[in-house]
């Protein structure tokens, strides 16, 4: 789950925001807790515990988001910060409060997914995920940063990860639910790989941590634009 906070004196805006933020979480399936904030000063009086991620108005009433912004830094250096504002020059000041990323006015889903992909990217290394699979020999957790590639084999599953390959009672399509809010992509009927491993892409094949993958015809244009988004 990731704690969203959304600082914004106008209804309609904060309204925006949620919906936006609503569909990004049907869409890709991750789970949101938000909470709404009027203006820097309730956050600052209200600053619930082990937020991830503040959007935050720049131009309000009363306390303002950059003057919001350099209190809740004294108070908590890890939340990453989104500024939202319709006067782009004044976005570029969040750099002095380590801000991740802003968002122009009016807001768009397709502005936030881009934003939310970076926010859960940023997370995620931040706070690595185990993933447990299952065979004869037991159960195996293992980090989802060190999973290079799953590769489908018969009715199972081999992963392949940085140090070993774990032979899995599992179908691809089940662990593709499993990494669905991880950067992970599925190439191929038999491939589903970590973008972060990727090395290059060439014609119909990728290079996954030195081994060479194949690429469905049919799925290469969406991987390509997968692997550009995950690079930034």
């Amino acid at each position: 789950m990731i704690r969203i906070a959304i600082v914004e004196d106008t209804a309609f805006d904060r309204q925006v925001l949620k919906d936006c933020l609503r569909e990004y979480s049907q869409e890709t399936g991750t789970e949101l807790q938000i909470t709404e904030f009027t203006g820097g000063t309730e956050l600052m009086e209200r600053y619930p515990e082990e937020l991830d991620l503040i959007f935050l108005d720049i131009m309000m009433e009363g306390m303002d988001g950059l003057s919001a912004a350099r209190m809740l830094r004294r108070r908590d250096n890890k939340v990453l910060l989104v500024f939202v504002t319709s006067m782009v020059q004044y976005a570029v000041q969040g750099y002095s409060v380590d801000a991740m990323d802003f968002i122009v006015k009016p807001v768009t889903y397709t502005g936030l997914k881009l934003c939310m992909d970076r926010a859960v990217k940023r997370l995620n290394e931040a706070a690595p995920v185990r993933l447990c699979f299952t065979n004869r020999e037991g159960k195996h957790s293992v980090p989802a940063s060190e999973i290079c590639y799953i590769e489908s084999l018969e009715h199972r599953i081999v992963v392949h990860t940085t140090q070993e390959e774990i032979t899995a009672d599992m179908s691809l399509a089940a662990a593709e639910k499993l990494v669905k809010a991880l950067p992970f992509f599925r190439c191929h009927v038999s491939y589903l790989v970590n973008l972060r491993f990727v090395d290059r892409i060439s014609g119909n094949d990728v290079w996954v941590n030195g081994d060479r993958l194949s690429i469905s015809r049919y799925r290469r244009k969406e991987f390509l634009e997968a692997w550009s988004a995950y690079l930034g």
